[in-house]
This record gives C-alpha cells, sequence and structure tokens, in this order.
C-alpha cells in the first residue's frame, strides 16, 4: 500500500458519515441506508415489506441492506473489452499486441455503481431465499448460527464485481454434483467433494490482467486470473450449495512479497479450516500451512465489523480505510492471541502502524496504539517475523528498531552493534521459500537423450539430473560421444517445469549449438525454453508420464557440454553482478556497508552483529528481502519458522 493510499484511506476512514460512527444503532443504520439509496430506495423498503411477517428473513434483508452503502462494482466499457481479452488468454488465442494496449489501464479510475442506487428487489429477494433454502436444506447447517449464516452463505457478492444471477447457475451444477456423490452431514465431506471438482476442472493462473473481480457468471465459464479469482470461484460454488465458507488473506507477506488470499470452511465444531486450490483438502484436526509467513491475517466480510471500527477510533486510523473496516482479523485463529509492546523512538507520531519490509518502502499491515512511555501495542501478531513499528506524516517513516516476537512471548530487537563487526557470506538476496526450493528437486529424474532421427529409437543419453539443483543453473558434460541430431528432454514422471536449455560443441561454453522446439503443446509455450530469459518458463502437471520435448539441432553435432536451468527465481548471488549491502540503524535508516562486485556464487563483507541486513543487486533484479547473519547464514523470515 503506497503512501497515497494510506493517506486517502485514512481520510475516508476518519471522515466517513454517520454509517460508520461507532455509536449509531442498527435502525440508525438501516435509515441512512435507505436514504444512501436516494432514488432507488422503494427497491429496498419492497424487500422489507416483503418480509414482513416473516422475522428471520427480514432479519437477513437488513443485515444486507444496513451494510449495502459500502458496496459497489466498477463500470466502464474497457471492461467489456478485457473480458473479451482473457477469453482469448484463456482459449490461447491471444496476440501480444491486445495485451500490449491494456499494459497502462488502472480500472480504478473508471465509474463506481454503488448497489444500493441501483440493485433491483427482485435480486434481493431471490437472493436471500435461495441461500435460506439451502442453509435449511444441508443437514450440517443444524448448528450454523444466523449470524454466520449471515456472513459465509447469504451475501449476494463478493468484492467489486458486476452483480449477476449466480446462485443457481452455480447451484445447478455443483449442488446436483453435491446431492449425487454425497448426502452426508459432514461439512468437511461435502466441501471436499466441491474443492475436489473445481481441482479436476481446468483454471488458467495469470497476473498480466489488472481487473475488478470477475463477474460470477463470467468466472463460471472463463476460468482466469489469479488467487482472487481462485477464491471467488471457490466461494461462488461453496455458498450456492449452503456450505458456510470465507476468504482470509494478508496484505502483504513477509517473505513472498505481494498479497495473498484462500478460502476457509466453517466447520460444525465453530472453528475455520483452511482449503482450496494450494492443495490443501479441509481436514478437521489438522493444521494447513502453505509455506508463507503471515505477518497479519484478515477474513474478508460483507458486514462492518464493530472491533475493527473500535480500533479505529482508539489509533486514530485503519489500514484499508472504509473497506479495512469490513475486514476481521483473525490472526489469533492462526498463531494464537497475543499482545507486545515495543519501544518506539518519538511520541510526535499521531499513527503507529505494523510494517514488514518492501524494497518499495515499509509495508503497513496492521495498526498499533501509542500507549505512551515510548512504548507502542499490537494485538495477535505471528510469532518469529520481523516487524518495524512506523508512523505516518508526510510518509511511513519507521519510528523504533526492527523486532520480532519469539514463542515464548519475549521481544527481541535488533539494534545494530556497531562495535562488533562481524564476516558475513551472503548467497542470496531473497528468502529460499518452500514453493521455490522444491523448483530444485522437481528435475531429479530428468534425462536429456538424443538421435539422428525424431522417432528415438536408438535413443543416446547425454546428461541425466540425478542429485537437487541448488543454484539456478547447472552444467553437464555431454555423456554421447556420437553426433545427434535431436534432442528430447524427458521430464520427470509428472511435471514439466523447464527455463532454459543450451548446447554447446565445446566445454568452455564457448561455441553454442542452436535448438529449435518441434514438440507442440496446447498453451504452452515451448519457445520459452530457448528464449535466453531464464525467468521465462514452462509448466505442466500431470497424474502420469507427459510426453518428452523434442528439439532439432541446426546441424548433426556432438554436444560436448549443457547448460541447464530449472524453473528459479534467479535470486542467487552471480557472479559478475554488482551488490550493496546496508544495515537498518533505527532513526538515522538504512546504511550502506559498501559496493562489491562478486566473483564466485557467494559474496562477503562486514556487518554490525545484531543487525538487520538487506542485499541489494544493483546490477539486475527486484526481488530481495531482510535478514539477520546468525550461527554464519542468512536468517530470512521463511528460515525463522520455529
Amino acid at each position: 500500500m503506497d503512501i497515497i493510499s494510506i493517506k486517502h484511506n485514512l481520510f475516508l476512514t476518519m471522515f466517513f458519515p454517520l454509517l460508520f460512527s461507532g455509536c449509531v444503532t442498527d435502525v440508525d443504520r438501516l435509515e441512512y441506508a435507505l436514504e444512501f439509496a436516494g432514488e432507488n430506495r422503494s427497491e429496498l423498503e419492497k424487500v422489507l415489506e416483503h418480509y414482513s411477517n416473516d422475522s428471520l428473513k427480514y432479519r437477513a434483508a437488513c443485515f444486507l441492506i444496513e451494510n449495502m452503502p459500502r458496496w459497489y462494482a466498477y463500470d466502464g466499457w474497457q471492461l467489456d473489452t478485457l473480458e473479451v481479452l482473457m477469453k482469448k488468454d484463456r482459449e490461447g488465442t491471444l496476440s501480444k499486441n491486445d495485451k500490449v494496449r491494456w499494459d497502462g489501464f488502472d480500472y480504478h479510475t473508471l465509474n463506481k455503481i454503488y448497489d444500493s442506487k441501483v440493485i433491483t428487489s427482485g435480486y434481493l429477494i431471490e437472493n436471500i431465499d435461495l441461500a435460506f433454502q439451502e442453509w435449511k436444506k444441508r443437514p450440517w447447517n443444524k448448528s450454523l448460527p444466523f449470524e454466520e449464516f449471515c456472513d459465509l452463505i447469504l451475501p449476494y457478492r463478493i468484492g467489486n464485481e458486476k452483480l449477476s444471477d449466480w446462485r443457481s447457475l452455480y447451484n445447478a451444477y455443483y449442488g446436483n454434483l453435491l446431492d449425487s456423490v454425497y448426502t452426508g452431514s459432514d461439512v468437511l465431506e461435502a466441501c471436499k467433494c466441491i474443492n475436489d471438482e473445481l481441482n479436476r476442472q481446468s483454471y488458467k493462473y495469470s497476473v498480466e490482467w489488472n481487473v475488478p473481480h470477475n463477474r460470477a457468471d463470467y468466472l463460471f465459464e472463463t476460468r482466469i486470473g489469479y488467487c482472487r479469482e481462485v477464491s471467488d470461484l471457490i466461494q461462488y460454488a461453496m455458498r450456492s450449495c449452503g456450505i458456510p465458507v470465507a476468504a482470509d488473506f494478508i496484505p502483504y507477506s513477509p517473505d513472498y512479497r505481494y498479497s495473498h488470499e484462500w478460502n476457509v470452511v466453517r466447520d460444525t465444531t465453530g472453528k475455520y479450516i483452511q482449503f482450496g486450490f494450494d492443495g490443501f483438502d479441509p481436514v478437521r484436526d489438522k493444521v494447513a500451512d502453505d509455506g508463507r509467513r503471515k505477518g497479519k491475517v484478515y477474513r474478508y466480510c460483507y458486514a462492518l465489523q464493530n472491533e475493527r471500527e473500535v480500533l479505529r477510533k482508539h489509533s486514530g486510523w485503519n489500514i484499508g480505510g472504509t473497506e479495512g473496516l469490513h475486514w476481521k482479523d483473525v490472526t489469533s485463529e492462526y498463531f494464537g492471541s497475543n499482545q507486545v509492546a515495543v519501544n518506539v523512538f518519538s511520541t510526535e507520531q499521531p499513527f503507529v502502524g505494523l510494517s514488514v519490509f518492501s524494497t518499495n518502502g515499509w509495508q503497513i499491515i496492521g495498526e498499533g496504539v501509542y500507549e505512551g512511555s515510548g512504548k507502542a501495542l499490537f494485538n495477535n501478531i505471528e510469532p518469529s517475523v520481523i516487524y518495524v513499528p512506523v508512523g505516518l506524516h508526510s510518509e511511513v517513516n519507521p519510528i523504533g528498531y526492527p523486532f520480532m516476537l519469539d514463542n515464548d512471548g519475549h521481544i527481541e530487537e535488533f539494534v545494530p552493534d556497531t562495535t562488533a563487526l562481524e564476516k558475513v557470506v551472503l548467497k542470496r538476496k531473497m528468502a529460499l521459500i518452500p514453493r521455490v526450493a522444491a523448483w530444485g528437486y522437481s528435475q531429479i529424474g530428468a534425462r536429456i537423450e538424443g538421435d539422428t532421427s525424431t522417432d528415438f529409437k536408438n535413443p543416446k543419453l547425454i546428461a541425466e539430473i540425478k542429485d537437487t539443483m541448488d543454484y539456478t543453473f547447472q552444467i553437464f558434460e555431454g555423456l554421447c560421444s556420437e553426433p545427434v541430431k535431436y534432442i528430447r528432454y524427458v521430464p520427470p514422471v509428472g511435471l514439466l517445469q523447464l527455463a532454459e536449455l543450451k548446447l554447446y560443441k565445446d566445454t568452455a561454453l564457448k561455441h553454442e549449438i542452436k535448438i529449435t522446439p518441434l514438440t507442440d503443446i496446447p498453451y504452452i509455450e515451448t519457445e520459452k525454453v530457448v528464449d535466453g530469459d531464464i525467468l521465462s518458463h514452462i509448466y505442466l502437471e500431470s497424474e502420469g508420464s507427459i510426453d518428452p520435448l523434442v528439439f532439432s539441432l541446426d546441424s548433426l553435432q556432438q554436444i560436448k557440454s549443457l547448460y541447464f536451468i530449472a524453473r528459479t527465481d534467479d535470486n542467487y548471488v552471480w557472479k559478475g553482478d554488482t551488490y550493496e549491502l546496508l544495515y537498518f540503524d533505527g532513526k538515522k535508516g538504512w546504511k550502506s556497508l559498501g559496493v562489491k562486485t562478486a566473483t564466485s556464487k557467494q559474496i562477503c563483507f562486514d556487518a554490525p552483529g545484531n543487525a538487520l541486513l538487506w542485499l541489494r543487486n544493483r546490477t539486475k533484479g527486484r526481488e530481495e528481502q531482510v535478514f539477520v547473519y546468525r550461527n554464519n547464514r542468512q536468517w530470512f523470515n521463511s528460515d525463522l519458522i520455529p
């Protein structure tokens, strides 16, 4: 979240009208919502009148209407065009020129159409009736309180998508599937049935499109997007079948960078259990872990969260602005409850934020409260993560030293000891997170074979990967002394994942052999293997064997050497790149410890003890993360897991 967004959200939070005043009653909020609807007020009143003799559905209608002024959809012809282009992308027919034309598009500049002003009584009534129908129909909902039904099944929308008639659409498919597969009373088994079907269906992961949430009916047909769209798809499918689910998220990851979103299902025990496209089935009495450090975790909610409003009044601000008042802080569900008091430099800062490192500046992920006597108070944070308390004036500024909460509840501050320098040997500028580490052993069992014909009746082994790759690239000496005209890459069973492959006539890697991909795989751009970009890659996963990739050499050649790159994040230290090491010095901010050019796969500096360090690659790249140096190694946030 940049400084402009924070200041804008701060303004909205402090000066938004009566709707978000902590002293209003439910009657006040309902009346405000009806007034906010303007000329559309009569449509909302029709809903209330329709349910005047059904107290429970009347309460549900009030719940939706009272919280409706916050909700809106973006509107513009641009979104219609983008839907067409995303569908082409999903089908593999999108031209590069079409995508380039929209690279700078920002949907936030479009008009907002508020639900209160356009929604019809018929739409709301149908939504309420269908939601109640599934709530009452499903046996696992006998223990689901009305309040949680309102949170987890009833809402007619998820984000800022255009409204559509989605309940009947999704229920016709997933509801009928569930009725034919599972008729028991275990909500986790029902959830697993639907989730298995969602995982079975194809989906294209893409972060290329800057768009609002997709319409529910569009998402049903055109499954493309990133974790947000996956989460939306799951919620639509589950809620249409009366399965109580929600989306949890982190504003910014302490190790992966960016935000992330996933799903949880409410068990009949009242516990929320993570599941979804991350590969998790909903399992009772087992904690799912996707490997990400989280810092703070929130749950998207349709309704205003009173505890967030109370915190806003106490601390003077909140992340997310008005929308953030609809986030529920659920960090304690993941890491237990805790409270920490940390030292801060100044009492002049009006607001205190909890932040984690980002190369674009400190990213605020939570609010704190200044308690006086140079202390700031934070509730419910993930242990073993490095944070910095920040204040906000014209920009976000640290107001204390980095700190970490250990599992025993003690606070450790990282105050650099400049009187005791130590030699640090650095191998990466970014954490080797579990997902990236897995790429290193994903190639075990892969083979490169050659032959003089494309039928490979007499394949000759040229190279074989037998061990985990612990660096971006690996060089193999060719095992075959005979010349070949074709080679094939035989992937490990079930996984095709490759970034770059180069062949050489010599062992000094000076005389490259040109190769051309011959294999055509739907939706897979095999040219990425020879495009010279180590960050581009091909990926295909299957339950069984995957056909080899075949390449043609420019002529009959003996292969003396192979340069092989599996999928990589390119965050290892590179020979020839220039690096700068910095440490965090409290009020003075980041201070440089010098600039050097790496002469090998590692680089050495002298650094203060107990310091928070930051290794910058000044030659290339943008992914970098802070760390501490202990026991002769780097410790990033992902390494500090207890």
